[in-house]
C-alpha cells in the first residue's frame, strides 16, 4: 500500500527481526522498488530462538537504522512498527525480567524522541498490554490483536496447561545430533522442540524433573535430573549451542539408550520411585550398530520406563521406533524437523495424562506375604572402590524395601568377599525391614589388595548360610542368593564346582555382573537355570538401579510359593 522508491515523495523500508538476538534483515538504502522489498520480506527466515528481547530490536533501530548516513532522510517522517506476540522475556543470566522490561521502555523512548511515530502491534494472549502501550507514541497508538484460541483439551476434558501443571514425573530427553541432520539449524529446531515441551511442565524437584542428552558417535549429557535446572537455565543451555558443540557423527543410539539406563533415569542421578519414569527419544536414522541396538533394547523393554520414540525425516526406521517405544501409541513419525511442532500437543497430551492411567501393581504390593530366605553376596574386591560399593549397598537396600521383613515372611542375610569372606549379618540377626536397611548401610568396604575369590563366598553360602543355626528355616521356604560381582573369579573351576553344589542344594542363585569383565558365559557359571532368567549384565554400579524392579519381581516370584511359575522353587 506504500509508494516505495528513491524520490523525496516516496517511502523507504527497513526490517529487523529479533528474539534472543537481533537479525538485521535489510536497511533503508538496500531496496528502492516495492517488488524488491516484498521479495526480501518473503525471504525472511523464521529463527525460533527462545527469548523475546524486544529492547535489543529497538536498540538496533535507534543505533543502526536512524543515524545519519544509514539511509534515513532528514525532513522525512519516521515510522516504526513493532510486531510481537509476548512481553519482554530476556535471558535472565544477563538481565532480570524487570530490568529487560525497563530497557524496552527506554529504547522505545529514544526512538520517539528522534522524533518517530511508534506503532506496536501485540498479537495473541501473552502480550503485556502495559508494555505495548508504553512502547507506543502518545496518545497510545497501539494495536493488540487477540483472536479467541480454541481450548487445548485432553481426552480427560482438561486443558494441556492445566493438566501438565499437576504432573509429577521424571522426564528424560535423548536427542539425535548425528551428521544426517545436515545443518546446525536443524539440530537447533530439535532443541527448540524440547524446550517447548519442557515449558509446559512445572519444573520443580517435587513435580517434574527433567534431564537431557545428545548422541551421535558418543552420547553427551547436557543436564541431569538431580541438577534441578529451572526453565530459564534449560532455555539458556539449549539456546547457546554453537557450531563448535555440534560435531555430527553416526547414529549410535545403542550407546545413548545404555547411558539412559545407567545414569539418565537411575536413582543415583535423581530419578524417584513412585513417579512415572518417562524417556523421549528423538532420532532421524537407523542405528549404526544393529547388533548392539538389539541387545540394549531388550534390556530397555524390561525396565518400567514409559518410552516415546519420535522418528524424524526420510531415513527413520519404523521397526526400530516400535522396539524403542513402550507402546504403539508412543510412536511419532514426522517428515522433517520443521514438522516436530505439529506433534508437540499430542506428545504433551500423552505425557501429561500418564498419571491418570491405571498403574501396574508395584513390586511391594505383589510381594506381600512372600516367604523366603535371601542372602546378598557382595564383591568387595579392590576393583570396585568405595563409591561403587556404596551404590551396590544402595541397590541392595532398594530391593529389600520391596519385601515384608520378619521371621514369618522374608529374612535377609549379607556376605561380603574379597581375599576372604564373612557374614556381615545372618538371616536371623535382624527382624524387620528398618533394621536390615540400617545394617546394609553400615557395611564397610574391605581395605587393602582384595581379590575376587568368589568360590570362597559361595562355599560360606552353601555350608552355613541357610543352616538352622544361622536362621535358615528349611522345608519349603525358598533359599535365594543374589551374587553381585565386577570381576572374573580368581579360581573359575572352583567357583563352577561350588556353584553347582549350591544349585544341587536347591539354592536359587541370581548372578549380577557389573562392568565389562564378565560375559554371559561367566555368569552362567553361577546363575541358576534358566540362566537368562537368573542373570543380569549391567555396565557399572550406577546402572544397578535400572534392574531393581526386575530383580525384585523375579526374587518375589521365587519366594512366593503361591506363584509356582518355575520348577524347583519349592
Amino acid at each position: 500500500m506504500i509508494n516505495i522508491g528513491p524520490g523525496s515523495s516516496q517511502s523507504r523500508v527497513a526490517v529487523v527481526s529479533f528474539s534472543s538476538s537481533v537479525i538485521p534483515e535489510f536497511g533503508f538504502s538496500k531496496y528502492q522498488a516495492g517488488v524488491d522489498v516484498l521479495s526480501a520480506i518473503d525471504n525472511i527466515k523464521f529463527v525460533s530462538w527462545l527469548s523475546t528481547r524486544t529492547s535489543l530490536g529497538l536498540q538496533y533501530v535507534y543505533e543502526s537504522l536512524f543515524p545519519p548516513g544509514s539511509g534515513e532522510r532528514p525532513g522525512i517522517k519516521n515510522v516504526v512498527v513493532v510486531l510481537t506476540d509476548g512481553q519482554t522475556n530476556p535471558d535472565r543470566i544477563l538481565v532480570s525480567g524487570e530490568e529487560g522490561k525497563r530497557l524496552t521502555q527506554e529504547e522505545a523512548s529514544k526512538i520517539r524522541n528522534l522524533p518517530a511515530y511508534v506503532f506496536p502491534i501485540g498479537v495473541g494472549n501473552k502480550v503485556d498490554k502495559d508494555e505495548i502501550h508504553g512502547i507506543a507514541s502518545k496518545p497510545s497508538d497501539s494495536f493488540i490483536v487477540q483472536p479467541p484460541a480454541p481450548p487445548r483439551t485432553t481426552p480427560y476434558g482438561r486443558s494441556i496447561d492445566q493438566k501438565c501443571s499437576n504432573t509429577k514425573a521424571d522426564v528424560f530427553f535423548v536427542v539425535d545430533t548425528s551428521s544426517s541432520l545436515r545443518l546446525l539449524a536443524n539440530v537447533q529446531k530439535e532443541f527448540n522442540f524440547v524446550a517447548e515441551v519442557i515449558g509446559a511442565f512445572e519444573i520443580k524437584s517435587d513435580q517434574v524433573r527433567t534431564g537431557m542428552m545428545t548422541f551421535s558417535d558418543e552420547p553427551e549429557m547436557l543436564f541431569q535430573l538431580d541438577e534441578f535446572k529451572t526453565k530459564d537455565e534449560i532455555e539458556r543451555i539449549l539456546r547457546d549451542m554453537t557450531a563448535d558443540f555440534w560435531k555430527g557423527g553416526q547414529t549410535y543410539i545403542d550407546k545413548a539408550l545404555r547411558l539412559l539406563m545407567d545414569e539418565g533415569l537411575s536413582t543415583s542421578h535423581g530419578s524417584r520411585t513412585g513417579v512415572p519414569q518417562i524417556a523421549v527419544i528423538i532420532t532421524d536414522g537407523k542405528a549404526t550398530d544393529p547388533a548392539a541396538f538389539e541387545k540394549v533394547v531388550q534390556q530397555l523393554q524390561r525396565t518400567n520406563y514409559i518410552v516415546f520414540a519420535i522418528g524424524v525425516g526420510p531415513e527413520r526406521d519404523p521397526d526400530e521406533l516400535s522396539k524403542i517405544a513402550s507402546d504403539a501409541s508412543h510412536i511419532f513419525e514426522v517428515e522433517d524437523v520443521d514438522s516436530l511442532e505439529a506433534i508437540r500437543k499430542e506428545l504433551l497430551i500423552e505425557i501429561c495424562v500418564i498419571r491418570d492411567r491405571p498403574s501396574p501393581p508395584s513390586p511391594v504390593e505383589e510381594c506381600k506375604g512372600a516367604q523366603g530366605d535371601l542372602i546378598f553376596v557382595a564383591d568387595s574386591s579392590r576393583s570396585i572402590g568405595h563409591e561403587a560399593f556404596d551404590q551396590l549397598k544402595k541397590f541392595a537396600m532398594e530391593v529389600v524395601k520391596r519385601f515384608t521383613i520378619s521371621p514369618q515372611d522374608m529374612q535377609v542375610g549379607f556376605i561380603v568377599f574379597g581375599n576372604d569372606t564373612d557374614f556381615e549379618f545372618k538371616l536371623n540377626t535382624y527382624r524387620d525391614q528398618d533394621e536390615v536397611i540400617k545394617a546394609i548401610s553400615k557395611v564397610k568396604y574391605l581395605q587393602g589388595m582384595q581379590l575376587t575369590y568368589t568360590d570362597k563366598a559361595l562355599t560360606l553360602l552353601t555350608r552355613t548360610g541357610f543352616t538352622n543355626q544361622n536362621g535358615g528355616r528349611g522345608g519349603k521356604i525358598p533359599k535365594i542368593a543374589v551374587v553381585i560381582t565386577d570381576g572374573v573369579p580368581r579360581n573359575v573351576e572352583a567357583t563352577r564346582a561350588i556353584a553347582n553344589k549350591a544349585k544341587q542344594q536347591g539354592i536359587i542363585v541370581f548372578a549380577i555382573s557389573v562392568g565389562p569383565y564378565i560375559n554371559q558365559a561367566g555368569l552362567d557359571i553361577m546363575a541358576s537355570d534358566p540362566t537368562e532368567f537368573h542373570s543380569f549384565l549391567v555396565s557399572n554400579h550406577d546402572a544397578l538401579s535400572s534392574i531393581e524392579d526386575e530383580l525384585a519381581e523375579k526374587t518375589c516370584t521365587a519366594a512366593d510359593q503361591r506363584k509356582q511359575q518355575y520348577n524347583g522353587y519349592v
